[in-house]
């Protein structure tokens, strides 16, 4: 093989393998929308005929984590379901961040706000399916499965 043939196989190996990384990205940005869908959806039935006001939105976000994939393919821009759930003086606001932040997947953060208080708390996309919620504070290693337990449990102040 010549080193022409070789330089435009090297050129199209490179070539193949961004498109894939796009691709790939653009997938990841799907499953994330689908998920805030899905969890929007969820937290609907939860708080259905309790009195606590659910605000669907749509947010547009600019997510620096995947610039790398090309601003040309446009996934660092999407729409994508936000959350908000009022009573009275107290709120909670789940508002999508990014895509990407270390080895989490669709970041999340989780804001309560009541009269003298706040709390933030992260989630993230579980491998699978669901969430996983920590602390603002804490680590990614301290993650834990948000089940509705621990979903309550993070808006107590909410009621």
């Amino acid at each position: 093989m010549s080193a022409r043939e070789r330089f435009f196989r090297k050129v199209q190996l490179n070539n193949d393998g961004q498109s894939s990384d796009i691709k790939s990205a653009d997938a990841e940005v799907r499953a994330f929308c689908l998920r805030m869908d899905r969890l929007a959806q969820q937290i609907s039935q939860w708080f259905a005929g309790s009195g606590i006001e659910v605000t669907l939105t749509t947010r547009h976000i600019h997510d620096l984590s995947t610039v790398g994939y090309s601003l040309n393919s446009g996934i660092y821009r999407y729409e994508i379901t936000a959350i908000r759930l009022q009573n009275g003086d107290r709120s909670v606001s789940i508002l999508p961040e990014q895509l990407w932040n270390g080895a989490e997947t669709g970041i999340v953060a989780l804001h309560v706000e009541a009269p003298g208080f706040q709390q933030v708390f992260s989630l993230s996309m579980a491998p699978e399916t669901g969430w996983l919620i920590r602390s603002e504070y804490q680590s990614a290693k301290d993650n834990v499965i948000m089940t509705e337990e621990r979903f309550f449990e993070a808006v107590d102040r909410l009621a």
